[in-house]
Order: structure tokens, then sequence, then C-alpha cells
């Protein structure tokens, strides 16, 4: 027994049949039945027109139009119910807005709710389809549902096209929250990244590119690997910028524009045409070659229609019709989305560090917060920005307004640390006394006496561990190794603030 009243979802179509349900004492749409529904997708957007560097292939129309819509008419709540490859025919809407009008989140039962209403969606588009493909692929004798999807498909041939397309159903939830936010974000970048891609020779409409990787989230992770508003996998980051444990410049939007502008530009002089390299950017330089190769064709509309490599699947064979929605949205961004929110992005004065210094050093050199500088060099991992690791010489570090570059850029290296003067007369020895212990402890070893009571005259320190301190730091102040510190405390990599460590001489 339900202990919850079911929400319903309502498809989105001009005069839907309704009933009002209440839910704590607020009206709310319910969908009438089982009942299919259709839409045809209305493009927002005027086409552009075709031109030589972005061609726009007239095979590729629908789905350009699809992306359209779902970059900014369907919101993240409705899911829209489609055919996998001719993205132009829409089975259904499956809305879920009266759901979130009261601003609260859904629980986990409603949570459930929606994902079975979606698969719900998706067996009655099936029942349809198979219906059609049962009746010889007539809808003479069918009801409405099964006469709407027989004219949608009256363009496409073959005796079996109802019973393949049952097998190509494919949901996507609309993105217009998120893409709005992604232009919002882009907003205090785009000047610079166009200016960049001018820089390298290259069409500054590309700029758009990371509203369909990422929404221009800077702190995009993928379950790859990939990270950033570009969305670079590490190796191939590590062609153009600084990837390590430390520093990660795919974080940073304006340097990974930078690498990005380099990589496509690499793949269009490898490929030759625009839509073939930005499609390269999803599915691999070696990827679209082969898949030129194949269909014998440099033209993205053959590729998309003929090519039929296991690894080129729906998010590269839509990614330029992608590219191809996305400049239509954003070049009426106001028109669509109306005001959106001012964004911060980070900017400052660029000044290379020239030895390696804690971010907590480096901040008070520019006079600055530690915060500010952090958020200023999205690149600089959490071991340096907590510091647990210096910033590495040579990085470029972004000093905020405000801040002084010039005294980051002229800061000495810390003196070296004096020895003690038992530490001096230690290793001043001579190298015959040093030769005579090592006769010593070669003879007590082999009388069987134990080699630790060679060390006996070795001279220890003890140091305290300060914030940010790393022991390859703590090793060069005392003049030993990291690894000599490691077996005389028995520690492995990491070391804590406060804690003391014996120093061998």
């Amino acid at each position: 027994m339900w202990m919850w009243r079911r929400r319903q979802s309502r498809s989105r179509i001009a005069d839907p049949e309704t009933v009002r349900g209440t839910r704590a004492g607020r009206p709310r749409l319910r969908a009438a039945g089982f009942l299919i529904l259709f839409v045809t997708l209305a493009a927002p957007v005027a086409v552009r027109a075709e031109d030589a560097t972005f061609p726009r292939p007239k095979v590729l129309q629908p789905a350009i139009a699809f992306w359209r819509d779902i970059f900014a008419k369907y919101s993240e709540h409705q899911v829209v119910v489609h055919d996998d490859w001719y993205l132009g025919k829409v089975y259904e809407v499956v809305d879920f807005l009266p759901w979130v009008e009261d601003g609260d989140a859904l629980t986990p039962s409603e949570i459930n709710e929606k994902k079975r209403q979606i698969e719900e969606a998706q067996l009655r588009v099936r029942s349809i389809l198979m219906s059609l493909d049962a009746n010889g692929g007539s809808a003479e004798g069918l009801g409405p549902a099964e006469r709407k999807v027989a004219k949608m498909f009256a363009d496409v041939e073959g005796e079996d096209k109802f019973r393949t397309a049952a097998e190509r159903i494919r949901t996507q939830p609309g993105l217009r929250e998120r893409f709005a936010l992604g232009i919002a974000r882009q907003r205090p970048y785009l000047a610079r990244m166009e200016r960049i891609f001018g820089e390298e020779g290259l069409p500054p409409e590309l700029a758009r590119l990371p509203l369909i990787e990422s929404c221009f989230n800077v702190n995009a992770y993928s379950k790859v690997g990939a990270a950033g508003v570009w969305q670079f996998m590490p190796s191939t980051g590590r062609q153009y910028m600084i990837v390590g444990d430390h520093v990660d410049e795919r974080r940073d939007p304006i340097r990974a524009t930078r690498a990005a502008a380099q990589h496509l530009r690499a793949d269009y002089d490898a490929l030759g045409e625009w839509p073939l390299a930005i499609t390269a950017y999803n599915h691999g330089r070696g990827g679209m070659v082969r898949a030129s190769g194949e269909v014998g064709s440099f033209d993205i509309g053959d590729i998309v229609t003929r090519y039929r490599g296991k690894a080129f699947g729906f998010a590269s064979r839509n990614f330029y019709a992608e590219f191809l929605g996305a400049l239509d949205v954003a070049s009426r961004a106001e028109e669509l989305f109306g005001d959106l929110p001012e964004m911060p992005a980070v900017k400052g004065e660029e000044v290379q560090v020239p030895h390696p210094m804690g971010i907590h050093q480096a901040a008070s050199l520019a006079g600055v917060s530690r915060d500010a500088l952090a958020e200023a060099n999205p690149a600089l991992l959490a071991s340096v920005t907590e510091g647990r690791a210096f910033i590495p010489r040579g990085y470029v570090l972004r000093v905020p307004g405000g801040g002084d570059a010039l005294q980051v850029a002229n800061a000495e290296p810390p003196p070296r640390v004096a020895r003690t003067e038992a530490a001096s007369r230690t290793r001043s020895r001579s190298a015959s006394v040093r030769s005579r212990e090592a006769v010593a402890k070669a003879t007590a070893s082999t009388r069987g006496r134990s080699s630790g009571k060679a060390g006996k005259g070795r001279v220890v320190l003890v140091h305290k561990v300060k914030p940010g301190q790393t022991l390859g730091a703590i090793a060069r102040q005392y003049g030993t190794t990291v690894e000599a510190i490691r077996d005389y405390n028995k520690v492995g990599k990491s070391i804590q603030t406060g804690q003391r460590l014996r120093i061998p001489s």
C-alpha cells in the first residue's frame, strides 16, 4: 500500500486533457490516462545561412533543431522521448515541472516514481511501434497514436522500419537551466577566449564548445577523468599544459582555452575540415581519419549518416550538430533567457614563481588573502591550497587585483638554516677518521656485535613540522635526504603539522 500520494507527470501538447488534483491544498495537472502524445519541435531560432567554415548539411537540420530545443526550450524537469537516429522524430515529452512548482526537492519516493513514469512512456512508444510492425507497417485499423507515428515515419524506407525504431527509443532531459547558467559563467571569459582563438588563427566561434562539453563548469569532472570546462583527459592535457599531483591547468579556463585552441588547430591541420575537426574533439583525431576513409568522404553529413564505427556512438554522431545548436542559442541568449546573473571570473596579473613557495608565503608577499589567491588560481590543487605542498618553481601565478605581483616575482629563496656546531664538526670529519669508523664497524660486525652501536656518535636534531612543510623542504633545510628522514623516523610519504622528526646528521 502506498504511503504517499503519487505524482503524475503531464505531457506538453496543445489543449491537453487534464484532471485537477491536489497536494497540500494546491491544484496540479495530471495526464489523461495513458494517451501517447506527440510534438513537433518548432525551432526557437532562425537557422543561420551556411558558410564555408561551419556548413549545415540538410541531413543535419533536424538534429540541429533538436539540440536548439534541448538547450533553450525544454527544462531539466522535462524528458523528451525520441528516436536515437532520427532526432527530429519526438514521440512524447514527459513533463515533471508541476512537481517542482513549490520549489521543494523531490523525495526519494518521487524520484523513483519519476523514473517509473519515464520507463512507462518508453514502453508505450515501443508498444505503438510494434503494433505498426505487426500490422505490416500500416496504420489502417489502428488508433490515432499509431496513425501519428506512421505519418512521422513516412519519409523512412524499409519494411522493418518500425521494428528497428522500437530498438532506438531514447530519452533526453532538457538543459535549459544548465545551458543558461553556462552562458552566464562564460560571459566574463568569452572576450579573452575569442582573442586566444584569434591569436591561434582559428574561428572565434569555437570558444562556444565548452557549453556542450561542460556547460562551462570550471569544477567539472567526468567519470572517466576528464576535467575543466574543456573536459581534457589527463593524457591529452599533458601535451599542452601542466597536469600533475599539485597543479592541474585543465581546471583553469584561460590556460585550458589556449591548450584547446592548439589541440583544435592540430585536428584541423590533420583533417582539413572544421566539422571533422570539431567532431574529433569528441571522437578523436584517429577516429575521424578512419571514419572519413571508410565512408570515402570529408562531408560530415555523409559520415554521420553512413559511418558505423563501434565507437562512433550517439555523442560523437551528434557532437557537431550540438555545436551548431549551441551557437544558435548563444547568439540569442538575452532573447531566450532574459537577464542572466553576473558571474565572477578568475583574473589578475600573472607572474612566474621564482622558486618553490607555500601558498601562505605567496599570499603574504602579494598582500592578498590565501583564499583570494587560491580562487584566482583554480589550477592549484588542494595539496597546495591547503599548505601541504609548494607552488612549483616556474608556475605562472595569477595575483588578484590589489595584490603586488612584483613582490612575488622578486622573492628571494629562503636562507639555508645554519647547522649546529656539533653537526658541523661531524660533517667535517677527516677521511682518516671515517675510514677508522668503517674499519671498527666491520670489525664489530665480524665479532657478532650489533651494527647499531656504530651509530652512537651520530648527532640527531629534533624538528617540529610547520604548516605547509614537506619532507623535501625539511631535508633541504638540514642538508640531508628524504630517505634518511623517513628511515630514521619510520614514516611514509606524508607528515603532519606539529609532528616531531629526528633529523640525522
